[in-house]
């Protein structure tokens, strides 16, 4: 009973020393950049997702979610689902950066009625995001652009850079990143979790 209370403690320790050595993920937008919207989107239903890949609007459905895509997402909680309102050219302060990622064990559960059956397997794919809060005085009802990509693997730290976001968006909304000086002045921290 010793030998094993030994053997779990130091296998513990192992394991949270393994935890700590990994690198803090860095988001590759920060607090503070800019998001340039240079198109108009009318006519848009209440918590609307505008989904953009390759440089293009991107119809519901039509996604290949194993490229880089991003979603604008178009809400204002103040209105019911029959309320339309539109994305005008305009410019939005990041107020806020989340980098994250889910496994398709988040969105399908092998449970029924609370009961799991005890089986794990190993997840079909990890979806890996990066979540932009955006705000503009102008244009309360543009909440967020949020960009993903799906991946095989694991922690294999498969978030969307800046470049592939760019591609993903093309020219209808440009990110314009703070200066190197903002950043390393503090301006640009930001809210990363895993």
């Amino acid at each position: 009973m010793y030998m094993r209370q030994i053997f779990l403690t130091i296998f513990s320790l192992l394991l949270m020393a393994g935890c700590a050595a990994r690198p803090p993920i860095t988001p590759p937008i920060y607090v503070g950049s800019r998001v340039q919207v240079n198109a108009q989107f009318d006519a848009l239903p209440n918590a609307t997702r505008i989904q953009f890949q390759g440089g293009k609007r991107i119809q519901q459905g039509n996604l290949d979610k194993w490229t880089t895509y991003c979603r604008l997402f178009v809400y204002n909680r103040n209105q019911k689902a029959d309320y339309v309102t539109a994305v005008l050219p305009g410019s939005f302060e990041v107020t806020r950066v989340e980098v994250k990622y889910n496994s398709s064990d988040s969105f399908a559960s092998d449970s029924y009625a609370g009961f799991t059956w005890g089986v794990r397997d190993i997840p079909a794919y990890y979806l890996y995001h990066v979540n932009m809060r955006l705000t503009s005085p102008d244009q309360p009802d543009v909440r967020s652009l949020n960009c993903h990509k799906k991946w095989s693997t694991p922690r294999a730290n498969q978030y969307p850079t800046l470049v592939e976001i760019r591609q993903a968006l093309g020219d209808l909304i440009e990110i314009i990143p703070l200066s190197t000086t903002d950043i390393n002045s503090g301006g640009g921290l930001s809210s990363a979790s895993i």
